[in-house]
């Protein structure tokens, strides 16, 4: 899910993540927040939210500058180069815990 101010710019659908974040961002401008979650009920033994170096670069590419992952249901592929991508582009990555999305506390 691609977030700005309180309004959601895209959800993910069929397209992917990278493409989410690039129809998103082109709605939301500078400054968009990335959520990326597991649905419920996902099977997370076939199934985890992922995301690498490309999900950063679209980030840069929008200039999108949160990521906001599932604590402990998420997996970074490429750790290094993610970490690296986001430290050169400004951008942020949390950890958000699945009792704080389901109780609305999630704030940005």
């Amino acid at each position: 899910m691609v977030i700005k101010g309180k309004a959601v710019m895209a959800i993910e659908a069929i397209e992917g993540t990278d493409e989410a974040i690039l129809r998103g961002g082109k709605w939301a401008g500078d400054g968009a927040v990335v959520v990326k979650v597991s649905k419920p009920q996902q099977d997370m033994r076939m199934d985890v939210p992922a995301v690498g170096p490309d999900t950063l670069k679209s980030m840069e590419n929008v200039n999108a500058k949160v990521l906001a992952l599932e604590a402990h249901r998420s997996m970074i592929v490429d750790r290094e180069t993610v970490i690296r991508v986001a430290e050169s582009a400004g951008i942020v990555i949390v950890g958000i815990s699945s009792e704080t999305m389901h109780h609305g506390k999630l704030r940005h």
